[in-house]
C-alpha cells in the first residue's frame, strides 16, 4: 500500500467505484477520492430506524422520545446488554446520532 510520506496517509490507487455485497448482508463501498461520507435529510432522532437490530425494539423503550444512551427503560440498551445487540452496531449508532459528543456515550 503506498502511503504519502507528507501526510502518512494512504494514497488513493482505486479509479473506479464499486459496491461488494457482504455474505451477511449490506456492502462494502470502495469510492475512491471520497474521504467522508455523511447522511443528509435524516433527523438524529429517526436515525434508531435505519438500523434494522434496533427498529424492532424502540417501541418497547419506556419513552417515545428515548435516545437509547441513558433512559431509564431503553429496550436498545437492554438488548444490547444481553448481547443481542452487538456493541459495534450500537457505537455506530451513537456516532452517528451524536457525532461531535460520541466518546461520551460509547460502550466498551
Amino acid at each position: 500500500r503506498a502511503v504519502s510520506e507528507a501526510t502518512s496517509k494512504g494514497k488513493h490507487t482505486t479509479q473506479v467505484r464499486e459496491l461488494f455485497p457482504l455474505d451477511v448482508g449490506g456492502y462494502v463501498a470502495d469510492t475512491p477520492g471520497i474521504r467522508t461520507l455523511a447522511l443528509w435529510d435524516t433527523e438524529p432522532e429517526e436515525l434508531d430506524a435505519y438500523f434494522i437490530e434496533m427498529r424492532a425494539l424502540v417501541s418497547d423503550c419506556k419513552f417515545s422520545d428515548c435516545t437509547h444512551t441513558h433512559e431509564p427503560g431503553c429496550a436498545v440498551r437492554e438488548a444490547v446488554a444481553r448481547g443481542e445487540i452487538a456493541p459495534e452496531r450500537y457505537n455506530s449508532y451513537l456516532r452517528l446520532r451524536f457525532e461531535d459528543d460520541s466518546e461520551d456515550y460509547l460502550e466498551d
